[in-house]
């Protein structure tokens, strides 16, 4: 009986340490291979718009993507080299040869890469290529008003159509015969305002223009942070030591707040300012941390201004009188 259950116990442990060990061992893919979908080898295309496709590698955590021109034998341009997370990428190109390859990567090591050949073809039919937009990225969000927008050339366009639209009104405003890669404009949003708007770039010449132009949002915010509010001390007046804690809340309706700025002054209306402190967090913080005082029954005022992701800073509080003793 004891031999058959030590027998069991033996299997047992075996059976959990192999279960355990599946959570922690990365598998090997080093004999693996990266399986293209597409584009297809030595595909030569008047698209310059490109999806690069493959089939996922059991066990691959990223996959490495390198292109360049002409080739890696002799490598005249460096266009991209970077890690993806899934099986799909798109890039924008002119006209040319390429090369491309790719390898799927974990912590234990990788797969050979993959090359490929991808030409380009210098038609001068613009129907079918599309504008490479560079700046600003999608989704910037900046408290300035004056914008360089830029993509990337097409040899074969003489000009170029820049379209702003404006999301909560619908205005347009298009700047046309825009003849190099770039455009500055100066928005007219206002102090205190906040404005969203898209922009996308078409490609003309004599006899076609881009049909499929990327769109990118931008942001124009001059919107202030909502005010935040001082919980303790609050009593104004109060008398306190400078090792008590300063603490305030910041308004739940302002969600893109970088730091507070917690300022001590000897007046109330902070014309001398004795410290401050910028806090990335609303943690309480003691007044010694700010400021350190000599006297007894010192007066100072203290205050809270937020800060936005763009600099944009919230009025301040009211500010609260303390006695320090």
């Amino acid at each position: 009986m004891k031999i058959v259950f030590k027998y069991f116990l033996i299997l047992f442990i075996i059976l959990m340490v192999g279960s355990c060990s599946k959570d922690f061992i990365t598998k090997n893919i080093e004999n693996e291979t990266v399986t293209i979908v597409s584009p297809a080898d030595n595909l030569v295309t008047p698209y310059n718009t490109i999806t690069f496709w493959w089939d996922e590698v059991d066990g691959a955590e990223k996959y490495n993507l390198q292109i360049v021109k002409p080739n890696f034998n002799s490598v005249q341009q460096l266009i991209l080299d970077t890690n993806v997370m899934g099986t799909k990428f798109i890039q924008t190109f002119t006209p040319g040869t390429y090369q491309w390859r790719i390898k799927a990567f974990n912590n234990a090591g990788s797969t050979d890469y993959i090359t490929r050949t991808l030409v380009i073809d210098t038609t001068s039919n613009l129907n079918l290529l599309s504008v490479g937009l560079l700046s600003p990225v999608n989704k910037t969000v900046t408290a300035n008003n004056n914008i360089t927008f830029s993509w990337s050339l097409i040899p074969s366009a003489t000009h170029y159509e820049l379209k702003l639209t404006n999301t909560l009104t619908n205005s347009v405003t298009t700047i046309p015969n825009i003849t190099s890669s770039s455009h500055s404009y100066s928005f007219s949003t206002v102090n205190g305002a906040e404005e969203t708007y898209t922009w996308q770039v078409k490609a003309s010449n004599s006899f076609s223009e881009t049909q499929n132009n990327t769109i990118r949002s931008l942001r124009i915010d001059h919107k202030p942070p909502f005010l935040a509010s001082i919980l303790s001390p609050n009593t104004y007046g109060a008398n306190v030591r400078d090792t008590t804690y300063l603490k305030w809340n910041r308004n739940v309706s302002s969600s893109d707040i970088e730091y507070d700025i917690i300022s001590i002054s000897s007046d109330s209306s902070f014309s001398s300012v004795l410290g401050t402190q910028n806090v990335t967090s609303a943690t309480p913080i003691r007044i010694n941390a700010i400021y350190s005082y000599s006297n007894t029954s010192v007066p100072v005022w203290w205050r809270v201004s937020s800060v936005d992701s763009v600099g944009n800073i919230s009025t301040p509080n009211q500010s609260k009188r303390l006695y320090l003793y």
